[in-house]
């Protein structure tokens, strides 16, 4: 009798089990053939199949497109070089100031104001792969093109 109760407590187990996994096969099966008319295998499967084209398309596409802007992005002025000093005796100070404006290609600008008692000169410098070589820089603005390179 006792062992009538235990078999019919397995069988009871393993019925439950196999209803639960019918009940998620079932389940999973809805959602594939979801937007399909028709419900079978084939046409949820072709269903599918066209969708995953579709989505590789658009990645591909998507992946042209950020690799076109990370290219121009590296043309956009995005490093910064400042610094302020006293290049002359005669000032008490730090009114000058140099100021680089570079691209992720180190080109650019250089920008200078040097202020004394008498005058202010602003100076703007092109600046070609982290380097002036039309004009001759001042020790500042060497470093400040330094720094903007750096960041």
């Amino acid at each position: 009798m006792v062992f009538t109760y235990i078999f019919y407590g397995i069988i009871l187990i393993w019925i439950s089990t196999l209803t639960y996994l019918v009940i998620r096969l079932m389940r999973h099966y809805s959602r594939l053939t979801a937007d399909v008319s028709k419900k079978d295998l084939i046409s949820a499967l072709n269903h599918l199949i066209s969708t995953s084209g579709q989505n590789t398309d658009d990645i591909r596409t998507l992946q042209e497109k950020l690799d076109r802007e990370i290219t121009n992005n590296k043309k956009h002025l995005q490093r910064l070089g400042f610094r302020r000093y006293n290049p002359f005796t005669d000032t008490g100070g730090d009114q000058s100031f140099s100021a680089a404006f570079l691209d992720d290609n180190g080109d650019g600008i250089m920008i200078s104001s040097l202020h004394s008692r008498e005058n202010t000169r602003l100076y703007a410098k092109k600046v070609d792969g982290g380097k002036v070589t039309t004009q001759a820089l001042s020790k500042e603005e060497q470093e400040v093109i330094n720094e903007a390179i750096k960041n």
